[in-house]
């Protein structure tokens, strides 16, 4: 199911679902970060050193991602709950060329730059890495018995006739 979220994500960002193909890269180190655990649960500690094993971030950027995604997904903000400086995520346009992992100051005013579709991609990227990698875990197998899935036939007895992500 790992493998379906990343196709989707990347379909979305293809389409220009901006938001949502956003919202699942930044959702996505909480899930691995989840499944590698042994209690199963996501936390800060573990989205940040995942962020940092397995796309190469330094401390401080994967601590800003972790405020950004905490900020976007629980409050809609742009605004990095522990960061300095709001992050811009970039929607590409025509030929016109990508920032991604730098920052502009202006004054007293600084942004930080991502660029969807490459985000999307590292993220991408590093979730199929990671998972080629520790599918086999016993963790990791363990916690995937709990991963959500779909069921084309639905959940009987509960509920058929259309398919059901459960």
């Amino acid at each position: 199911m790992l493998d379906v979220m990343v196709d989707q994500m990347r379909k979305a960002s293809e389409v220009e679902l901006y938001f949502v193909a956003l919202i699942v890269a930044l959702a996505l180190p909480d899930i691995c970060g989840a499944l590698a655990s042994d209690n199963g649960r996501a936390s800060g500690s573990k989205y940040k050193q995942w962020v940092r094993v397995n796309m190469g971030y330094g401390e401080e950027d994967a601590a800003n991602l972790y405020g950004f995604r905490c900020s976007l997904l629980h409050q809609g903000s742009a605004q990095p709950h522990r960061g300095d400086f709001p992050i811009a995520f970039i929607e590409p346009v025509g030929e016109a060329p990508q920032i991604h992992n730098l920052s502009t100051v202006v004054e007293d005013d600084q942004v930080g730059w991502i660029s969807i579709p490459i985000f999307v991609e590292e993220v991408a990227d590093a979730v199929q890495r990671w998972f080629e990698e520790y599918a086999s875990s016993t963790t990791v197998q363990r916690n995937m018995d709990r991963f959500v899935r779909r069921h084309p036939e639905g959940l009987p007895p509960h509920f058929g006739g259309a398919p059901v992500i459960a």
